[in-house]
């Protein structure tokens, strides 16, 4: 795997994004439905046969600057993909792509988002944008950014949130509309701590994704608990976009 993740730096370094970078999809789910309601598009570097997961790959990219171009690249491909798909079903998904600090000190990032949304025609509210990490000392390239996709429409969330205390550093930052649950938050031995977090959160009038949802047991916990989305195997495993297209992008006859 060293090899293939090696030629997916080396493809975003050389800018052939086309020949080693890709996109799956994630369904999220209404829970209280079981419908299909968006998904979230995750980044694939791709070597020949061999799938290349992120956490080989983005570290080194977010140190040379390479999850810019990359950023945007699959950006650019998402957009496109779901600008294919049958209007009529797009006007009730949520798309959600992942955001890093990188990205947000970036000055021009949300400009590049925007405008790419307007050309595929896309709506701003089908969109939620998931800032991946804590965004330490954030600068005026940050806030303005965050404030231009809040301005045009497109939803933020917070992602990876594990507990009260990571939530509550994240939200002095900035507010979002969506709050995304790590999948540790569903571990028995946290499950007290989460309804704490849960609670807070329904103070805020936060929806809430939870990740790692595996069982009927984690449904019906969350929905007691305000719990309105999740994403997890006993939904969906993340989808190729051509399976994603086939399963849940098809009109209803």
């Amino acid at each position: 795997m060293e090899k293939s993740t090696h030629f997916v730096v080396q493809c975003v370094e050389k800018n052939r994004l086309d020949a080693g970078i890709d996109f799956v999809i994630q369904p999220i789910f209404d829970l209280s439905r079981f419908v299909c309601i968006g998904g979230e598009v995750l980044v694939r570097g791709t070597h020949r046969r061999n799938i290349v997961p992120p956490n080989l790959f983005i570290s080194q990219l977010e140190e040379t600057g390479g999850i810019l171009p990359m950023g945007d690249y699959v950006m650019a491909q998402a957009f496109k993909f779901i600008a294919r798909q049958p209007q009529a079903l797009r006007e009730y998904q949520l798309f959600t792509l992942n955001i890093s600090q990188v990205q947000l000190n970036d000055a021009g990032f949300a400009a590049r988002a925007i405008h790419l949304m307007q050309q595929n025609h896309l709506s701003p509210r089908h969109f939620i944008f998931e800032i991946t990490d804590s965004v330490d000392c954030p600068d005026d390239a940050v806030r303005q950014n965050l404030a231009q996709l809040s301005e045009a429409g497109i939803h933020l969330a917070w992602d990876g949130i594990d507990g009260l205390n990571t939530l509550k550093a994240r939200l002095a930052v900035w507010s979002t509309d969506y709050i995304k649950l790590d999948r540790s938050c569903l571990a028995a031995a946290h499950i007290d701590h989460t309804f704490l977090l849960l609670d807070y959160i329904n103070e805020l009038d936060i929806d809430v994704i939870i990740e790692g949802v595996e069982n009927y047991t984690h449904v019906s916990t969350m929905l007691r608990h305000g719990v309105k989305y999740g994403q997890g195997f006993l939904f969906s495993r993340p989808l190729s976009k051509e399976h994603f297209h086939q399963e849940y992008m098809q009109p209803e006859h």
